[in-house]
C-alpha cells in the first residue's frame, strides 16, 4: 500500500520557496498555451507573483481567486495598473485595491484557457500534490461549473522534476497537463476533462462560506 497524501506532504516538509522564480516565469512565457491565451488563471501563491506580473505586462487578463475563495474571483486588466504598483496589485493584499471582484453572472463571460498553480510535487502522470487545502481543485471545478473556462483549457504546475513514484490521486483532483521549471516544461499524457463539483463531498457549511459555490448550489438544488 502506497503512502497517503499527508505522508507525502510530511516528506516534503510543507511548501518551500520556489527556486528560480524569475526563470520559471520566463519559461511560462515560452509556452504556446501562454502565448495564445487571452485570459489566464494563476494561483495567488507568492512564488507565482512574477508569472502574474508578466501576464499583465504581456496584455493578458489575469484571474486570481480571493483568499479562501470566499468572495470568488478577481480580474486584473492589462495596462491599467501602474508599473510601480504591479507587485502589490497581484498580491492578495492588493487585489481589492487594483482588481475587479467579478459578480457571479460575469463568470460565464470568461474564457480562461490556461491555469497555473504551485505544487509540492507532480508525478509522471500529471497527478499533483498540493498543500492539502483543496482550493485549487475547487476553484477549477467552480470555474467549470460557471462556464468560465475555454473549451480545452490547459493546466500547469510549477516545479522542476516529476516525482518518480505515483502520487495518490482522488477523483476531484485536477490532472496537470505539464510541469514548468527553470529550463522549460515537461508534458504529461493527455488529461481528461476537469472534474465537476462533487456536491456530496462538500459540507453545506463550507458551501455557504464560498460565494460562487453557494450561488451555484442554490441554482442546482432549489426546486423550480
Amino acid at each position: 500500500m502506497g503512502k497517503t497524501k499527508e505522508e507525502w506532504r510530511q516528506e516534503y516538509h510543507g511548501p518551500a520557496p520556489l527556486a528560480g522564480q524569475g526563470k520559471i516565469a520566463e519559461s511560462v512565457r515560452r509556452l504556446d498555451a501562454y502565448r495564445q491565451c487571452r485570459q489566464i488563471f494563476v494561483s495567488p501563491a507568492p512564488d507565482l507573483a512574477q508569472i502574474r506580473i508578466n501576464a499583465l505586462l504581456d496584455g493578458k487578463e489575469l484571474i486570481v481567486p480571493s483568499p479562501g475563495l470566499k468572495e470568488g474571483f478577481y480580474r486584473l486588466r492589462p495596462y491599467v495598473v501602474p508599473f510601480t504598483k504591479l507587485a502589490l496589485a497581484v498580491s492578495l493584499k492588493g487585489l481589492p485595491m487594483h482588481g475587479q471582484l467579478l459578480r457571479h453572472q460575469e463568470l460565464s463571460r470568461l474564457a480562461i484557457s490556461l491555469l497555473i498553480t504551485e505544487a509540492l510535487a507532480v508525478d509522471g502522470q500529471g497527478h499533483r500534490l498540493g498543500d492539502g487545502s483543496g482550493f485549487f481543485d475547487l476553484a477549477c471545478a467552480i470555474l467549470k461549473q460557471c462556464g468560465a473556462l475555454a473549451e480545452l483549457p490547459t493546466v500547469w504546475a510549477t516545479g522542476e522534476v516529476p516525482q518518480p513514484e505515483n502520487l495518490p490521486f482522488d477523483p476531484w483532483d485536477v490532472t496537470m497537463h505539464g510541469l514548468i521549471g527553470q529550463k522549460g516544461g515537461v508534458f504529461f499524457p493527455p488529461a481528461g476533462e476537469l472534474p465537476d463539483i462533487d456536491w456530496q463531498l462538500l459540507p453545506k457549511q463550507r458551501i455557504k462560506k464560498i460565494t460562487p459555490l453557494w450561488k451555484e448550489w442554490q441554482k442546482t438544488h432549489t426546486a423550480p
